[in-house]
């Protein structure tokens, strides 16, 4: 069953120079976390272990696809469900 999904995220970082670097390879970020995020049912978001989890599995894979810079922390913005 497909669940629309609005997610905003900040990426928290240890330098500006790091931000250039994740500029750079946003594309890749982005297609990431769609990928992953089309995955996604209701009940993976319920509750605050659901989104405890998402923010741990989206700083794995946007630490994967910026390697070797690191991204410190996923904060999120904006989270729609519907």
């Amino acid at each position: 069953r497909y669940t629309p999904l609005k997610v905003k995220v900040a990426l928290e970082l240890t330098s500006q120079a790091d931000l250039v670097k994740v500029q750079a390879v946003m594309p890749r970020v982005v297609d990431n976390f769609q990928t992953y995020l089309r995955e996604l049912r209701v009940d993976d978001l319920s509750g605050s272990a659901g989104l405890y989890r998402l923010r741990e599995e989206l700083l794995t894979r946007v630490n994967v696809a910026v390697q070797p810079t690191k991204v410190s922390a996923i904060l999120f913005k904006e989270m729609l469900i519907q």
